[in-house]
């Protein structure tokens, strides 16, 4: 049985994987300059975010159901990696505490109440803003849901570094980091106007930010390691439907745009049936 729940988690984690090193941050920065040069829309990027739509979901899905199965009871690789996580953090009030304190900040509404506002102004508030803090705040509304349905209960309360006081599964901490990052990789890295270095250091910092907000939840001793790697799976799939919706919003717009003369086009159309009659 353990084999089996083992293999059962290795299974998504490959191919997400795999995706990942197939379709990562700057293969989607080719789809969407491509699709910025021609077509608003193109039939490869709908593949792709399908695909890995699918595909997290399915992850995160697998997780729930054999936690389920066993009672949401911590399976043997949560013991496993909490019991390696406990020996090696140090003392509280350390370098380790301190550096996953700061870290574990990353997750919390307030920091993505700031990262939205700072954003908006860079983005003018236009339509990607509000994709933005609506893909958010969706994710944060299941992830809710979610704890209410399954409450699992936390790890050991003497083995804390911090105080919470939500239920264990899914990791908040993990869905919000992993959306809050995907979506703002993809929306800089997919800009023709931001520069290569930019993007580089963006997509670099969130690739870190996704995997080191859930490593400090096991850290803190607040979460298990199926928590939070649930939380990355439905935390990026949430931001992956988010950037279909923001592109079927950008394709029907321009099509709509294209479709529609402007008011100038419709004079000159006036003028030369008047100059033919």
């Amino acid at each position: 049985m353990r084999l089996t729940t083992q293999l059962s988690l290795t299974i998504p984690c490959v191919i997400c994987y795999k995706l990942i090193t197939r379709f990562g941050f700057y293969k989607i920065t080719t789809i969407a300059n491509d699709k910025m040069s021609g077509d608003s829309m193109t039939k490869k990027f709908l593949i792709t975010a399908g695909v890995g739509a699918g595909v997290l979901f399915a992850g995160f899905l697998v997780i729930a159901i054999i936690l389920a199965v066993n009672g949401y009871a911590p399976l043997g690789i949560d013991s496993a990696i909490a019991e390696w996580a406990y020996s090696v953090r140090g003392e509280k009030g350390g370098a380790t505490y301190w550096f996953f304190r700061i870290v574990t900040e990353f997750g919390y509404t307030y920091f993505c109440i700031a990262i939205i506002l700072i954003m908006g102004i860079i983005w003018k508030f236009r339509s990607r803003t509000w994709f933005f803090a609506g893909t958010i705040l969706i994710s944060w509304v299941l992830q809710q849901i979610i704890k209410a349905i399954v409450d699992r209960p936390r790890p050991d309360e003497t083995m804390w570094w911090m105080t919470e006081t939500s239920s264990s599964f899914p990791s908040g901490h993990s869905i919000t980091a992993a959306c809050v990052f995907v979506l703002l990789a993809y929306f800089i890295i997919s800009s023709p106007a931001v520069k290569t270095w930019v993007k580089w250091v963006i997509g670099s910092l969130s690739t870190a930010a996704i995997i080191l907000v859930p490593i400090s939840r096991i850290i803190l001793g607040v979460h298990y390691f199926t928590d939070v790697l649930a939380g990355v799976f439905f935390g990026a799939f949430v931001a992956v439907l988010g950037i279909i919706a923001y592109n079927l919003f950008i394709y029907f717009r321009d099509h709509r745009e294209e479709k529609s003369p402007s008011i100038k086009e419709k004079e000159l159309d006036t003028a030369e049936n008047k100059t033919i009659t």
